[in-house]
């Protein structure tokens, strides 16, 4: 099925503007909390883990995203339902086994991150929690098409972020518990926003019992755990073993780098999702779709030109997103991680297609690039120790830039090669679980 190249541009821009104006909002979080340095490295840290550990969200998100998309009938939509309410019972019974673990560990892991208290902990498990159902919500209505409301859940998260971190910081002179606790609020706005513009979708369903996790929940949940720690977790390898000393300029030097470059993935990422159901719709019903190329174009377009601007005039995203923050500690870095995210943003719209066409084939591959990373990360932590704070964040700002490079060479290839299988009889790729 041939798509509108007008009307994918047309949702695809609104995505970008709504996804640009939840990241304002975050980004602004980010700005409130820079104020104070050692929060700020504890925040970023907390973040992290909360990125790779709530992995299991970008699962859950294109899972359902992709099972919606390909629901053509009113039967298999009010199947969908029915998986997502059973989900919502497995996410709470395990985030329930966590709650237990860290009951008991609570301690032990604050003391690691250098954390004042367990209560920003908990405050992330919240923030887990409330991520893993928004994922299920934001991925009904992704594969609905419904990109109005999906913009507007983004919106609603990021400038809700803001408003309650600024409360809670400036006002109440909160610290990194209470910054990530207006994180939970401005998600729990955006949950329930997302019910709402999911009545209709919801009622659907409403009277259809049982409904199991759908096939493809973990490939997708590993694929999403990989790329997670491809781009996060040097925060939390950072956080972990600087010294004290280390911890300010943590803060102001590489924080405030590794912020502007998840930035500049607000432009392109928004592109994908308005790609991928369309492409899981054209293949249940047995057509194509020209919305990789589409997408890859204007991603490779906007990502650039960004980080271009951002290797000619670094001094000056920090100087517009951290106007406390001197320039000449983080901008040396800001090219390496434009770079690095651009590299990231590309191959995140090939693996897309392919998750979109139910071909996990790229799955180990990327776990095992994602654990040589971390090995690698934690293998130089002597060398990176015994240098200075500039040197050692220089050095973690390259691996991460080299990572994600290789993590797009090895997206390439693997949509080279499902495109080779599509063009051989009887070796089309896997349909969708829902229209098989």
């Amino acid at each position: 099925m041939s798509e509108s190249k007008a009307a994918f541009l047309k949702q695809g821009f609104w995505m970008v503007a709504a996804t640009l104006a939840g990241g304002v909002g975050m980004t602004l979080v980010h700005v409130v909390v820079g104020r104070k340095p050692e929060v700020y490295a504890q925040f970023k840290s907390l973040l992290a883990i909360f990125y790779v550990v709530g992995a299991a969200q970008g699962g859950l998100w294109n899972l359902f995203a992709q099972q919606t998309a390909a629901a053509l009938s009113l039967e298999a939509k009010a199947t969908v339902v029915a998986a997502a309410r059973r989900t919502s019972l497995w996410i709470l019974g395990l985030m329930g086994v966590v709650a237990l673990f860290l009951s008991v560990s609570g301690g032990a892991l604050a003391g690691m991150l250098k954390l004042p208290s367990t209560m920003a902990l908990w405050a992330t498990w919240g923030l887990i929690l409330a991520t893993l159902v928004a994922a299920l919500i934001r991925g009904l209505l992704q594969g609905g098409q419904n990109f109005v409301g999906l913009g507007i859940v983004s919106i609603v998260d990021g400038l809700g972020r803001f408003a309650a971190v600024a409360v809670i910081l400036l006002v109440l002179d909160g610290g990194s518990a209470g910054a990530v606790t207006g994180a939970l609020v401005g998600n729990l706005a955006a949950i329930a926003f997302g019910v709402w513009a999911l009545r209709r979708f919801l009622a659907e369903g409403a009277g259809r019992k049982g409904g199991s996790v759908p096939d493809g929940f973990w490939p997708l949940t590993l694929a999403a755990a990989s790329l997670q720690a491809l781009s996060q977790l040097d925060n939390v390898f950072l956080q972990s073993v600087v010294p004290p000393a280390w911890i300010g300029e943590l803060g102001q030097r590489y924080s405030t780098g590794a912020q502007i470059g998840f930035a500049l993935t607000q432009f392109t990422v928004p592109l994908a999702l308005v790609m991928f159901p369309k492409v899981v719709k054209g293949a249940a019903q047995g057509g194509g779709s020209n919305a990789l190329k589409i997408t890859l174009v204007s991603t490779l377009v906007l990502g650039g030109l960004a980080a271009v601007g951002c290797t000619v005039v670094p001094w000056l995203p920090v100087k517009i997103l951290f106007p406390t923050v001197p320039t000449a500690l983080s901008a040396s870095l800001v090219p390496w991680f434009a770079w690095g995210m651009l590299c990231f943003t590309l191959a995140n719209v090939f693996l897309s297609d392919r998750i979109a066409r139910s071909d996990f084939r790229f799955v180990p591959w990327v776990a095992v690039l994602a654990v040589c990373y971390a090995g690698v990360l934690f293998g130089i932590r002597p060398l990176l120790l015994s240098g200075t704070p500039e040197a050692a964040f220089r050095t973690v700002s390259q691996l991460l830039c080299v990572a994600n490079l290789l993590l797009l060479a090895l997206a390439g290839f693997f949509s080279r090669l499902g495109s080779a299988d599509a063009t051989v009889p009887g070796r089309s790729g896997a349909a969708p679980a829902a229209a098989r």
